[in-house]
């Protein structure tokens, strides 16, 4: 009989195995893509993975920690490791059977057998949705690169009221049942395509569209009605739009979506995230590191797309601050902690430290709970006592660090590099 696989002992409850993987960065496979109907096509060549070729498909995010089955999003789409014999196993598995092992007795006790955090790469080609997280969820946008004038919308931009905001979402997804009636004949695929570069134009003519769109009419459907629906979906899509703040992004920004502290202390609820819409009309792509905790994603407003996906008003709108906020109220510096690392999001659910090792300056990092490291640019190796490699991360890549390895210095081998840690509370230091 064959020996067992490490992933099957691992399975099994082998502490040793386990004690070993801890002792070391775990870092899962780079490819946990995602398909986002608003995707583009460049988180495969920032990963160093091969490209699909002709027809390749939209790929919205990479997911680079997911493990935690409790959230839908993690379940579908969990964190796989590739481990030495070439075994593998899904991160979620791992820690369900030897968590205290990996993360530490406290860390377990405080957390579950799970890491509480969902962080993943985007790439914002088109609009996403208009959203908001459950109570208490904020999230952070690392921004990687960014197209010039490139935008993102987040936060009110005036006091909104709650019933007449949802009764225009709400006519406005009528309308949109309407026009797939109106245009019985065309695929909603399709239909998007024509859609998305008229909707983009603040001055689109509805009647020139309705003409294009007539072959595709329904039986008895006349144009005046095709060009009524189309003009009051343009005019409730920039309505939305120009309801939030638009927020210019460029490569190295941080942003930290949550409540401004003014708006925490009026509300007496924890901080939560505010009403976003990542990307703009105008297609200025952007590729960011999202920080956040898992959790679902309430979609209020999905900005005129077909097929139809799933919205929920009333769970958004009760989620959210209504209140107007400020662009600079989300615009977070980085503050330098020691040679070579800068500090940006310090708050009750996450820290983010970034770390800019060169080949003379390397980066010593004291021995904290378990938490994450990203590479966002360049190679690097992580060393531990001794200088004992504990393994190495290239642009594209994330790790967990377990509560086994300790204290460790990070070495760059290609420069500029650049990793961003996430920590969890309670802090060390």
């Amino acid at each position: 009989m064959a020996p067992a696989s490490t992933a099957d002992r691992l399975l099994q409850g082998d502490t040793a195995a386990a004690a070993e993987l801890a002792s070391r960065l775990v870092i899962p496979e780079k490819d946990n893509l995602v398909e986002r109907p608003w995707g583009g096509t460049r988180l495969r060549a920032f990963k160093g993975l091969p490209a699909q070729g002709r027809g390749e498909r939209a790929i919205g995010e990479s997911f680079e920690l997911a493990a935690d089955d409790a959230d839908d999003e993690a379940r579908r789409h969990p964190s796989v490791l590739t481990l030495a014999d070439g075994s593998t196993i899904g991160l979620p598995a791992l820690l369900a059977v030897h968590a205290e092992t990996m993360l530490g007795e406290a860390f377990v006790q405080r957390y579950g057998r799970r890491y509480p955090l969902l962080p993943k790469l985007l790439d914002v080609a088109e609009l996403l949705s208009v959203q908001a997280h459950p109570p208490g969820n904020t999230e952070v946008y690392v921004i990687v690169a960014a197209d010039p004038g490139a935008t993102i919308r987040l936060g009110f931009a005036a006091d909104v009221d709650a019933a007449a905001l949802a009764e225009q979402l709400a006519a406005g997804r009528r309308e949109q049942q309407r026009l797939l009636e109106l245009l019985s004949g065309i695929d909603p695929a399709q239909l998007q395509e024509s859609l998305k570069p008229w909707l983009a134009r603040r001055k689109a003519s509805a009647p020139n569209l309705a003409a294009t769109l007539a072959p595709k009419r329904a039986v008895g459907a006349r144009s005046r009605d095709v060009e009524i629906c189309l003009a009051t979906l343009h005019g409730v899509y920039w309505a939305v739009l120009d309801a939030l703040n638009a927020i210019p992004v460029t490569a190295g920004d941080v942003i930290y979506n949550a409540n401004p502290p003014r708006v925490v202390a009026a509300g007496g609820r924890p901080a939560s995230a505010e009403v976003h819409a990542l990307g703009n009309p105008e297609g200025r792509g952007v590729l960011a590191l999202e920080i956040r905790m898992p959790g679902p994603t309430f979609r209020a407003w999905d900005n005129v797309r077909f097929p139809l996906r799933e919205i929920d008003v009333d769970a958004a709108l009760g989620a959210l601050n209504l209140g107007a906020t400020q662009p600079a109220e989300f615009v977070v510096e980085q503050k330098p902690v020691r040679p070579g690392v800068r500090r940006s999001v310090d708050c009750e659910y996450f820290r983010l430290e970034h770390l800019a090792p060169t080949k003379g300056q390397p980066i010593d990092v004291p021995a904290s709970s378990p938490h994450s490291l990203h590479a966002l640019a360049g190679r690097v190796t992580v060393q531990g006592a001794a200088g004992a490699p504990l393994g190495a991360l290239e642009r594209g890549q994330s790790a967990l660090v377990p509560v086994g390895v300790g204290g460790y210095r990070v070495v760059a081998l290609v420069e500029p590099a650049e990793l961003v840690k996430v920590d969890l509370p309670p802090y060390a230091g």
